[in-house]
């Protein structure tokens, strides 16, 4: 069975989605954000993450101590989010909606943190989308809460990406993800190809994974407009400045 590319990113592709990303240290990755945090005072309880997926990042903080409400456009990520929870016996709730735009979920506005990790922010491809984000996120934060994300640097998508093709077999699954950048209008395409194996047959799905550059200096701007204080920029999983050849730039941001 075929398929023309799915714009709803991660629906078949959540069903291999860990094991593709299975070398990603989720337990060092959550140490580093709550580090962040702790670096400029930010006394943290309850957080919020944004783009959740599939729930890796919340089962590790749910196990720390910290209240945390996982929210994602995908129903496919977030089911197999839950299934991952009632695994281990941990009660977080999860929500469908957009990081963009999820007042509608009826959250409070009294978060100590909010987190959008995995470079989850690049896949808003518009500059009012990520401006609306920041809006978003400075309401639902308490006064000197953090928002702290991360972005793909371009130096990534040129060196990791750009004219790449990856491909990887398992034993109910493959995938085929082809990359290209555009450098003009900094937008790295990706189209992943998903075969599956249910009951002795064979299923084809095509998905369009779009990811967008934003400059340092324009979030920066558009942070402090919103009511943010950039705390820091920090060069991958460091608490170092960004240098150039960085993959992923984290920002701390604290609500004024």
């Amino acid at each position: 069975m075929s398929s023309s590319p799915d714009e709803h990113v991660y629906n078949a592709f959540a069903s291999i989605y860990d094991r593709v990303m299975r070398d990603v240290d989720y337990d060092s990755w959550s140490r580093h954000i709550l580090n962040l945090a702790e670096r400029y005072d930010v006394k943290v309880n309850k957080i919020l993450e944004l783009a959740c997926g599939t729930g890796s990042m919340i089962l590790r903080l749910a196990s720390m101590g910290y209240q945390i409400i996982g929210v994602d456009r995908s129903k496919s990520m977030l089911d197999l989010a839950q299934e991952k929870l009632t695994n281990a016996g941990i009660d977080a709730p999860l929500l469908e909606g957009m990081m963009e735009s999820f007042s509608h979920l009826g959250l409070a506005k009294d978060f100590d943190l909010i987190a959008c990790l995995y470079d989850s922010l690049n896949y808003i491809l518009e500059e009012e989308g990520v401006i609306q984000c920041f809006e978003e996120a400075n309401l639902h934060l308490r006064p000197g809460g953090a928002f702290i994300f991360d972005v793909t640097s371009e130096y990534n998508l040129l060196h990791n990406f750009a004219g790449y093709t990856y491909a990887e077999n398992f034993e109910d699954a493959s995938y085929i993800w082809e990359n290209e950048y555009n450098i003009a209008k900094k937008l790295c395409k990706s189209k992943v190809t998903i075969f599956t194996h249910v009951d002795d047959r064979y299923y084809k799905h095509v998905e369009m994974h779009k990811q967008r550059v934003y400059s340092t200096k324009w979030l920066t701007k558009k942070l402090e407009e919103k009511g943010f204080q950039v705390k820091g920029t920090f060069h991958n999983l460091t608490t170092k400045p960004v240098q150039t050849k960085c993959e992923r730039i984290h920002f701390v941001c604290v609500k004024v």
